[in-house]
């Protein structure tokens, strides 16, 4: 085989475009001595495949043997007949379980008493003066709250700083 056409298919061969009946040749032309330098290389690769292929010792149609061992054919579907007094005892059951359902949601509309509404327009800020003094003593309520909480976490902090200073100093 001439060696440009064994570059076009080594070239082929390492995009993955190439047949079996490529790579066959691409097989014999590297078991060929006196191959050019920028060949050589690739020797040793297709001459492993080529000794692989001849250990490997598979037999004409072990794919499709393999194949059939992997993939059985399902089982055929067996066809049971159901007796009628079965699909009778289906029926009235599916009757009865929906005679319930509906009897159940009969009782519980009528047993719902009357809510009382709660009118909350008596409980509305009519003034935007009481609608500011309300919003200020809210936030000073929870700005207290946070000032106290960051107070209690300094003095944790500054507890447990402490003991690890004296752990580590050794006092």
């Amino acid at each position: 085989m001439d060696n440009q056409v064994t570059r076009q298919l080594l070239d082929k061969y390492f995009e993955g475009e190439t047949s079996l009946q490529e790579e066959r040749q691409l097989r014999q032309a590297f078991q060929q001595e006196g191959l050019p330098e920028d060949l050589q290389p690739f020797q040793p690769l297709f001459r492993y495949l080529q000794h692989e292929q001849q250990d490997a010792g598979l037999s004409e149609g072990f794919e499709e043997r393999l194949l059939q061992q992997l993939e059985p054919e399902p089982p055929s579907a067996t066809v049971r007949r159901m007796q009628p007094y079965r699909w009778v005892l289906r029926i009235a059951a599916a009757v009865l379980l929906a005679l319930g359902v509906y009897g159940v949601c009969q009782l519980t509309a009528e047993e719902k008493p009357a809510v009382a509404g709660i009118d909350w327009s008596k409980y509305e800020v009519q003034e935007p003066e009481e609608a500011f003094r309300l919003t200020q003593a809210a936030l000073l309520k929870a700005s207290s709250e946070l000032n106290q909480g960051t107070s209690v976490a300094a003095k944790e902090f500054d507890s447990k700083l402490k003991r690890v200073g004296e752990y580590l100093g050794g006092k």
